[in-house]
């Protein structure tokens, strides 16, 4: 099966009506063909995005409403204007946007590959929110600063080069240690199996309990690199995480033994957690609240 046609079956905001993403899906066909360029999408919470044919990072929330549904509604329940999210990986900025252009925390954002990182910032721009509670970094995150090597023109699919890769360009590299000032409530790790770097270099925030809540990617992706990620789970767990799964529609997190095919949410003081994601105004996209 196509992998969009399967994505759209079993996305949860398209359970009973999956006629709607499936019109979504031919319609941006047709109009990227015949209107080549960036088109503006009015998104969640009036929150807007830039689409262009060929940006799949960001082609899916158009299609579904939320690409990545649990993970994006877990953090659009958790996140207030006072709290803080880290996005390491940011891409083109779906989840920067929404802490920051629909629940209005401030944001970091790391993103290292030049092309990548314009788009990013466009679409802060678009939502009027390069202001000084937004802070974009251009530059990868691991567990020393340097440089290294990136992949490029792979869209959400760019990573660091593995040693039998062909390189494409060479980025900065800096630690959240060093670089980030302030701890924040909700960090997002998506970086193609390099995560287990980020972290190495992210101990004082590990250890800092103003940070609740984790959104990881673990997903066997570190082998390219040697890492064993159910090493870093161990980690994670040690420092008084424990791995969940979201069910946006009854506000419920249900514990996990390992982390899941995808991301994974990481939490901690689950308490005030819960209150949290109880309390949260709902959120409507395609029709659907929760």
């Amino acid at each position: 099966m196509h992998p969009t046609l399967r994505f759209l079956l079993q996305h949860p905001l398209l359970r009973g009506q999956p006629w709607v993403g499936f019109g979504r899906f031919a319609w941006w066909q047709l109009r990227s063909r015949l209107q080549p360029g960036r088109h503006c999408y009015v998104w969640v919470g009036g929150a807007k995005l830039w689409l262009q044919r060929g940006w799949g990072g960001l082609t899916g929330n158009y299609y579904a409403g939320l690409h990545e549904f649990e993970d994006m509604a877990f953090l659009l329940h958790l996140l207030r204007p006072s709290d803080r999210f880290v996005d390491v990986g940011a891409n083109m900025g779906s989840y920067t946007i929404l802490a920051r252009g629909v629940c209005g925390a401030g944001t970091v954002s790391y993103e290292p590959v030049p092309t990548t990182f314009e788009r990013l910032q466009d679409n802060l721009r678009l939502n009027d929110a390069l202001d000084g509670r937004s802070r974009l970094v251009p530059a990868a995150v691991g567990a020393a600063p340097g440089t290294l090597k990136m992949s490029a023109g792979q869209d959400a699919m760019n990573h660091v080069v593995a040693a039998e890769e062909a390189s494409a360009l060479e980025v900065p590299v800096v630690t959240l240690d060093e670089d980030l000032f302030a701890t924040p409530l909700l960090m997002k790790v998506d970086v193609e199996g390099f995560e287990t770097e980020v972290f190495r270099g992210a101990r004082r925030h590990l250890a800092n309990p103003a940070l609740r809540a984790l959104i990881v990617e673990l997903n066997g992706l570190g082998r390219r690199y040697g890492y064993d990620e159910s090493a870093l789970h161990a980690d994670l767990l040690a420092a008084g995480f424990a791995p969940y799964a979201y069910d946006p529609f009854t506000r419920s997190l249900r514990p996990l033994v390992s982390p899941g095919p995808h991301n994974t949410i990481y939490c901690r003081d689950l308490p005030f957690i819960e209150a949290r994601l109880k309390a949260a105004l709902p959120v409507t996209v395609l029709g659907m609240s929760f």
